[in-house]
């Protein structure tokens, strides 16, 4: 994609968070941070997720494109109104987890509000990505997970993905939920965590994420704030 390209996306990025989420519950106080996105990474199911995720990413997009954005992600709690603050929140866990109901109400009133989640197996963990995916069914029993169409912006948005390979070279899979004709909801149960980039004692000791993670994470976040 040309530099041009992604300074455009930039600039309606920056404008649409404006308007409509804000600068995040975690900025700082100064004028600058207003125009600075935050994402939200979620802890739920009574336990602090998301210890391997990798936000190396976000220094990724703001090399490429002109979307201000902070290279740290804010904990938040499912089940907590400060998650209304964030256009794009990051779900990702390993082993069996179960929502409460007010988790449960939450996902489904922020992904109606107009918010986008990545929900993303750690480490390819089967048992997260088969519980989490029964608990946004329960949240969403009128509609179903689906591929994401290989000419849908987030394979094209910032970077060109072509294809969707795992680290051990597999294919990998990438699902998402439509709510009202928007992409709200995006599901790997490979996992986009990006492990080996998580630096500290994060190992992804058998698992098999997507390759393409990062990139595929940055064009998310590119989507998620161009509406």
């Amino acid at each position: 994609m040309s530099r041009a390209r992604c300074c455009l996306v930039g600039v309606l990025a920056c404008a649409g968070v404006g308007m409509a989420w804000g600068r995040g519950a975690g900025a700082p106080d100064d004028p600058g941070a207003l125009d600075t996105v935050r994402l939200a990474l979620v802890d739920h199911g009574g336990v602090r997720a998301g210890r391997c995720f990798s936000a190396g990413f976000l220094e990724l997009l703001s090399f490429e494109s002109t979307i201000r954005v902070s290279r740290e992600l804010d904990r938040v709690d499912l089940h907590s109104d400060r998650l209304f603050d964030y256009p794009l929140a990051i779900l990702t866990g390993e082993g069996e987890v179960a929502l409460n109901d007010a988790e449960r109400d939450n996902l489904r009133r922020y992904l109606r509000a107009g918010g986008t989640m990545i929900v993303s197996a750690g480490c390819s963990n089967p048992l997260w990505a088969a519980s989490i995916r029964r608990e946004i069914n329960m949240a969403f029993p009128e509609a179903s997970l689906a591929p994401v169409p290989r000419d849908h912006p987030v394979f094209h948005a910032v970077f060109e993905v072509a294809d969707l390979v795992t680290t051990k070279g597999k294919p990998g899979s990438l699902l998402g939920l439509w709510v009202e004709g928007r992409l709200a909801l995006i599901y790997s149960p490979e996992g986009l965590n990006d492990t080996a980039s998580a630096g500290g004692s994060c190992c992804c000791c058998g698992g098999d994420e997507i390759r393409q993670a990062r990139y595929l994470n940055a064009n998310l976040v590119a989507v998620a704030l161009s509406r």
